[in-house]
């Protein structure tokens, strides 16, 4: 081989390392713990992640992917965009109740409650994070909450 070869293989070899890192960022880890059932493989997390350990994409970038994602019913992909978008731009009402809405679609009402419960704090003027809250409460069984939360909505917009 030439050195010119060697250097291509080489660069080649380095994006195609970073394609498969990117990947594994958008699997969601609760998934992954499901799938190993009763596996023998311990997942050991040494650090906690930081924005740069993710893509290149800016978080309204992501929020747009993972927006299409849910809408073409693809529930996991579009959490873990959200979650990546949430690490990226921390405390955004929209990222947060778009989570929570997300994962209350999936049946994972107590991780939506906590998203949509973060949302409220950042943002309390959404009727439609106030609704979700009420569905949210309705599922798990909680009838009181969920008609305070459902007047909260109604108080907003009228037309909920």
């Amino acid at each position: 081989m030439t050195i010119f070869q060697l250097i291509m293989l080489g660069g080649s070899a380095y994006f195609a390392f970073k394609i498969y890192e990117h990947i594994q960022t958008l699997q969601d880890p609760e998934q992954n713990n499901e799938t190993q059932g009763s596996s023998s493989i311990d997942v050991v997390v040494d650090e906690p992640r930081t924005a740069d350990a993710f893509s290149t994409f800016d978080s309204q970038t992501l929020i747009e992917k993972a927006d299409n994602a849910r809408e073409n019913n693809d529930l996991d992909k579009a959490i873990a965009l959200y979650r990546e978008a949430n690490i990226k731009e921390p405390q955004n009402a929209e990222v947060l109740f778009k989570m929570g809405y997300t994962l209350s679609q999936a049946d994972r009402n107590e991780e939506a409650l906590e998203y949509l419960l973060e949302s409220i704090e950042a943002d309390n003027e959404n009727p439609f994070a106030y609704k979700t809250i009420s569905e949210v409460y309705t599922e798990l069984g909680d009838e009181e909450k969920a008609d305070e939360y459902y007047k909260k909505a109604k108080e907003l917009d009228e037309d909920i």
